[in-house]
């Protein structure tokens, strides 16, 4: 067992400056890390008459069907030779509102427990210290992350199970962790059955406004109708940060679900033949993202606004529409002009097609090389009880999977969504985190698309020869 010192990074500190120091400031959510890829699935088209399992609610009328009803057990005394310093390697920068709510309940833990955290706020870029701290031998026992990049450390065998942990009791409540936390949420992730993701965090993400410049009546509800209200809103209707590359892939990866129900993206991205690149359904919505570009309904400039400066904008009445995560309320509360109503648009439907929410889960991960793994565990157990969790909502305006727990006001229109869905999808169809190093291949390429530098047919030759390259050198 490697010793760990309380605080102490000085063995490696300087090669994890260095990499945060090369790394650009990101976005709230979303990476480009890649990671080897997964074998590609046969090429065929998916099935899309079938839609998902029904969506769990943020706050369900009905409590969701659990993860496991066995009667909780008591917390589990680590090994005596277990170090008793978790090593936390966090998303969060220290100054963001969810690190505020984590350090109050890192404090209570130390002081209900006796262990310690030790905590690396990293950013967005946490998974590139994670690395750099396991190459080099030093222990790592609890990563807080996106699901979708962290999906792809727990498809190289990186992590452990945390099944034991759904019947383990909360502190301060009389249930388990399996009993609050819903089963489809941890099934998303599984491996052979057992979660190796904990969720704390229940992100959507959609088309967001300010409630006071489109009436209820007035909502689209559809592409074409969207479309034409954009353009109707006259200029900067739809505010975009174009240099976000992940931002831009909302656009037509919704597009192609939208069209092609879930699993479409995933397919033509796993399709070693390029083929399925050409099927109908990507056709139409590769023109329905043309027709957005043509319409002038984005703001002038968008291909160059970093973030988060049309965001700024759009929070200051400076547009209408901002396509973007439920924590933009999180991250635009100080721009707001007074009376300001935070409402979304679940993405428009086209015709005769799909209409999924997206189910976009932050959590805990244990990887195998943890020191102190049945302390990060309990930790985790501590941290999912509903009044800590309660600081998730209250403090950063982010949902959870715990139902009762409370909705922001500001995100009751994706809790609604989230609700009234007939199923949910993964962020980007799983793309970004079964196929990690192609997705930054997508990206360049949609960017284009995006920007109005190629043309439809010209996105479809390209995207079908760059997956067969792309295969071929796997």
């Amino acid at each position: 067992m490697t010793t760990k010192k309380h605080g102490g990074w000085s063995r490696w500190l300087a090669v994890l400056t260095t990499l945060l120091a090369l790394v650009l400031v990101a976005a709230a959510c979303g990476t480009t890390e890649t990671e080897p890829a997964e074998a590609p699935e046969p090429a065929e088209a998916p099935e899309p008459a079938e839609e998902p399992e029904p969506a769990e609610a943020p706050e369900p009328a009905e409590e969701p069907e659990p993860a496991e009803m066995a009667e909780p057990a008591e917390t589990p005394e680590p090994p005596e030779d277990e170090d008793s310093t978790i090593r936390y390697f966090s998303m969060w920068r220290e100054d963001e509102p969810q690190a505020a709510v984590l350090r109050a309940t890192i404090a209570a833990f130390e002081t209900d427990t006796g262990a310690k955290v030790d905590v690396l706020w990293a950013g967005r870029d946490v998974m590139g210290p994670v690395r750099a701290a396991l190459s080099a031998g030093d222990p790592v026992d609890l990563v807080g992350f996106e699901a979708e990049p962290l999906s792809s450390f727990v498809n190289e065998g990186a992590t452990r199970s945390l099944q034991s942990l759904l019947a383990q009791e909360i502190p301060g409540e009389s249930t388990s962790v399996g009993a609050v936390i819903p089963k489809s949420f941890l099934d998303t992730y599984a491996v052979n059955g057992e979660p190796h993701i904990m969720p704390y965090i229940s992100n959507s993400s959609g088309i967001h406004y300010d409630g006071r410049l489109l009436a209820d009546a007035d909502r689209p509800a559809t592409w074409d109708e969207f479309i034409a209200t954009s353009v109707s809103l006259g200029e900067n209707a739809v505010q975009h940060d174009g240099l976000i590359n992940f931002y831009n892939a909302y656009w037509l990866y919704y597009l192609i679900l939208r069209h092609g129900g879930p699993g479409t993206f995933h397919a033509a991205a796993s399709d070693s033949t390029g083929e399925l690149w050409r099927s109908p359904e990507i056709r139409a919505a590769v023109e329905d993202l043309v027709e957005l570009v043509d319409s002038g309904a984005l703001a002038e400039g968008y291909e160059g606004s970093n973030w988060p400066l049309s965001q700024q904008e759009w929070a200051n009445g400076n547009g209408v529409f901002n396509i973007n995560g439920t924590w933009l309320a999180s991250e635009t509360s100080g721009y707001t002009t007074e009376g300001f109503e935070y409402r979304l648009l679940p993405f428009p439907t086209t015709e005769g097609g799909h209409n999924t929410a997206e189910a976009y889960q932050i959590g805990w991960v244990v990887p195998n090389a943890a020191d102190s793994p049945t302390h990060a565990m309990n930790f985790i157990a501590y941290a999912l009880n509903a009044e800590r969790l309660r600081g998730i909502v209250d403090v950063a305006k982010n949902l959870v999977p715990r139902s009762g727990v409370g909705v922001p006001p500001e995100l009751k229109d994706a809790a609604d969504m989230l609700a009234n869905s007939p199923g949910v999808h993964r962020p980007y169809d799983g793309v970004q985190g079964d196929l990690p190093k192609f997705w930054p291949e997508f990206m360049l390429i949609n960017d284009q698309l995006f920007f109005g530098q190629i043309s439809a047919d010209e996105f479809i030759d390209q995207m079908a020869a760059k997956t067969v390259e792309y295969w071929a050198n796997q």
